[in-house]
């Protein structure tokens, strides 16, 4: 195989892949899908029935014409009423059809996105973060809402267009076989063009629908990047950026649909030359007075359209293709990890050893011989081993880069150590649950995220049923009860997603006070007050001294003013730790920590490294 074929055959739409998920996902209704597919087809024979009627009364009329009988009346009437009945059949049986597979479609979309949830639940939060945001809504919305396009139109309508062919094709055999065979055997030949068609230009209906893809996250890329791109002068580069893949959306396409129009012309041509064979054997029929003439207009009249429920299945199917990258990544999702269920959960499984292994010193907090990294040749941490010890503040300060956040994650459990050990009062991190690890650890983050919701609904995430005295003190000690107190409902104010229309600084404010209202143990402080203005980060550090009270803290910190009062100060960098001890013993040591003390605390405190030492 040859490069060219090589990607060509990767491009290639699975076109399997959207009923492979229909079948996973119909848990049961199969027997409803069956019975919509099965009114589908009612409606479709109901469809023909007027041309039977038509033809019954028309070969009825002949009838009585040649014999002089007096029936012909009673058949038309008879016929008409048929065809009055028809019509009524064929609209209620089709509403039913509608109606009951769009039921089928909203319960398997349904599933398949609780089903994106509760695997994203239990993936780790470190998998999870690599999802890109725009990636996870296109997959949970965008690409499942195309399924209901399969499963609601394709499959029903596919199926009672192909019965009624079968069925038309039954009757017009009946009638007269040699007129049957005419009329049908341009049709192997037409669809087989079509089927051609799509297997050897497949490769670009795979190109293009994966240009489109690209397309979309690009302009969504461009919109949401606005804000940088005009300040950066970026906004001629970024948008050529976004209008190339326009370009190549357009262009692939284009090389598809062109493609398709070239083996498109023959396949409706050979469908629409049914008549060209009818006519002939017909005349032939008639002159040897083989076949009376209302079942020569009877062949005359079906023929053009005989095909019709064929054509209107194969674009019911040719969706198909359309939505194989979208139904591909759903299940690439899916099958990330197994699907045991709800998150991590599964200490009542015994697969974990429990908060009862936890010894007294619970909340004594152990790195030992740690090593992680995000990806080859992306290494975090080396080797970085350390204790923070029950009841007292730990700090781990260095530059950008120099791994703190990623151990502060690393005790979350976000991620698992690629080698060593993460312990809480003994027990590894990986034997305990979600609910007993986070009944021991909260953290505050450098960049807070709020649920759409009240602020009391955010700040009580960890216990809904806190009381207001609580929350108020909760407020009070992050220095976020003044401005939520000038807020038009106060803690019931109602937040856009993300916290829109808060300030940085009162969303971590608010992120502070979750934090005094979870009441945990073990308080992860990842640049808490980072964004917070001096006057209220005074105000903050003394509500974070009095929540760091008798628990044990884990500080990350840029800002070296902030920990220097820590019971232990670890620094940090290109991921491993260099120096450890108090403020006062790092600046006795002229190392590292010196340096970046003398050259960013001092500025912000306003003292100099004289003054520390004495």
């Amino acid at each position: 195989m040859t490069k060219q074929e090589s990607n060509q055959a990767q491009s290639r739409p699975d076109y399997a892949s959207a009923p492979r998920l229909l079948w996973a996902h119909l848990n049961g209704r199969g027997p409803l899908l069956v019975l919509a597919i099965g009114c589908g087809i009612v409606a479709g024979i109901a469809e023909v029935t007027p041309a039977w009627a038509m033809w019954k009364a028309v070969t009825s009329i002949a009838e009585s014409a040649r014999t002089s009988g007096e029936g012909a009346a009673r058949t038309v009437l008879l016929m008409a009423l048929v065809c009055l009945a028809a019509v009524v059949v064929k609209s209620t049986f089709f509403a039913v059809s509608t109606g009951l597979a769009h039921l089928v479609a909203f319960d398997v979309i349904a599933e398949i996105r609780l089903r994106l949830g509760r695997t994203w639940n239990a993936m780790s939060v470190g998998s999870v973060a690599r999802i890109h945001s725009a990636r996870a809504k296109t997959v949970a919305l965008d690409h499942c809402e195309k399924l209901e396009l399969f499963i609601a139109h394709a499959v029903p309508e596919a199926a009672a267009a192909l019965t009624v062919w079968l069925s038309v094709t039954v009757w017009l055999f009946i009638v007269d076989w040699r007129l049957a065979t005419a009329t049908i055997v341009l049709v192997p030949i037409a669809f087989a063009t079509i089927v051609h068609a799509m297997r050897s230009n497949g490769h670009r209906m795979g190109q293009w629908v994966a240009a489109k893809d690209d397309m979309g996250a690009a302009i969504l890329d461009f919109l949401t990047a606005m804000p940088v791109i005009r300040v950066f002068n970026r906004t001629g580069q970024e948008h050529q950026r976004t209008s190339d893949a326009v370009r190549r959306n357009a262009e692939l396409q284009s090389s598809w649909g062109r493609a398709f129009v070239a083996w498109g012309a023959p396949f409706s041509t050979l469908v629409a030359s049914a008549i060209a064979i009818i006519a002939p054997v017909a005349t032939w029929l008639l002159a040897i007075d083989a076949v009376d003439v209302p079942t020569v207009l009877l062949f005359l009249i079906l023929g053009p359209t005989y095909p019709v429920p064929l054509v209107t299945m194969f674009y019911r199917l040719v969706a198909l293709p359309l939505l194989s990258n979208g139904a591909v990544e759903i299940e690439r999702q899916l099958s990330a990890i197994p699907d045991t269920g709800l998150a991590r959960d599964r200490g009542s499984s015994g697969a974990y050893r429990g908060a009862a292994a936890l010894e007294a010193s619970a909340s004594e907090v152990r790195i030992e011989h740690v090593s992680f990294s995000y990806g080859p040749g992306n290494l975090a941490l080396d080797d970085v081993s350390f204790t923070a010890e029950a009841g007292k503040v730990t700090a781990l300060v260095g530059p950008s880069g120099a791994g703190k956040s990623t151990v502060g994650e690393l005790i979350a459990g976000f991620y698992t150590p690629d080698t060593g050990r993460v312990s809480i009062g003994g027990v590894d991190i990986s034997e305990l649950s979600d609910a007993e690890l986070y009944g021991q650890v909260a953290a505050v983050f450098q960049k807070p995220h709020l649920m759409a919701g009240t602020i009391r609904e955010n700040v009580a995430l960890a216990r809904p049923d806190v009381s207001d005295e609580e929350l108020r003190e909760a407020l009070r000690a992050a220095a976020a009860d003044a401005f939520v107190d000038e807020l038009p409902e106060g803690v019931d104010t109602v937040l856009g997603e993300g916290g829109s229309g808060l300030s940085g600084g009162q969303r971590q404010r608010l992120a502070i006070a979750r934090a005094f209202v979870a009441d945990r143990p073990i308080l992860i402080l990842d640049e808490a007050t980072a964004a917070t203005d001096p006057e209220n980060e005074e105000l903050i550090q003394q509500g974070l001294a009095r929540l760091t009270q008798g628990r044990t803290v884990i500080v990350i910190a840029h800002r070296l003013g902030t920990i220097r009062h820590a019971d232990c100060i670890n620094v940090m960098e290109a991921g491993r730790i260099v120096e450890c001890g108090t403020h006062k013993e790092l600046l006795a040591l002229n190392g590292y920590y010196w340096r970046l003390w003398n050259g960013t605390a001092a500025a912000e405190s306003n003292e100099t490294v004289e003054d520390e030492t004495r």
